[in-house]
Parts: C-alpha cells; structure tokens; sequence
C-alpha cells in the first residue's frame, strides 16, 4: 500500500482524520491541505465526482493550482469515461479500468521519486 511505501503521515485519506476533520469551516482546512500542505494530490475521477460536494470543493482547490501552473502537483486517475468539467482529452491520467490498484500506488510512488529527483516538493 501507498502507506506502507511512504509512511503512516505521508498518505492523506479523509477517513484516517476523522478527529482532526470534526470541526467548523473544513472547506477552507481542506483547501489548505490541497494547495499548500500535498506534494502531490491524486484526484480519482469518475461519474460520481462531479456530483460530489466534497469532490466540487476539492475540485475547486486543484483548479487554482492548474491557475497557477503548478501541474506536475497534480495527477489524474480516471475510473470511468465521464465528461469532468475542466478536464480535457489532451490531459494526461492513469486509467483504472486498465490498471489494478497495485499498479496506480506504483503510479503515485514513481510520480513522487521523480518529482523529488527534479527538486519539486
């Protein structure tokens, strides 16, 4: 798992901040956590995202950082061929319904090596 290949801290999944996320104004703690506090953020698109409103405020955080050209922070994993508002067929993503989640972890970790080696972080 990406956990074990990171480290406990190193992987931020809402449900394992349960305690910490139980609070008023978590929108803009969560944009924070996108814009300024995540080397890389993984973004899982599907038809379900776009409907999501957690997904919406999320999506919200990656598009400032599109705005500000900070792209090699971002990668896409798509699970199914839904139309993304601010997605486009020339932006490049990991297709899970072609690879198995062992796969897209040695995505994510190969993504992060490299941006390490390049000096992004």
């Amino acid at each position: 798992s990406l956990r074990d290949a990171l480290g406990p801290d190193s992987v931020f999944y809402d449900l394992d901040y349960q305690a910490q996320l139980a609070r008023p104004n978590l929108d803009t703690l969560l944009q924070d956590i996108y814009r300024k506090n995540s080397e890389l953020v993984v973004v899982f698109l599907s038809a379900e995202y776009s409907s999501k409103e957690w997904c919406g405020l999320e999506w919200r955080a990656i598009r400032e950082i599109i705005k500000q050209r900070r792209d090699d922070q971002l990668m896409f994993v798509r699970f199914d061929d839904a139309s993304i508002d601010g997605v486009f067929s020339h932006d490049g993503y990991i297709d899970a319904q072609r690879h198995d989640e062992s796969a897209v972890a040695r995505f994510i970790i190969s993504r992060l090596i490299s941006m390490k080696s390049a000096g992004i972080e």
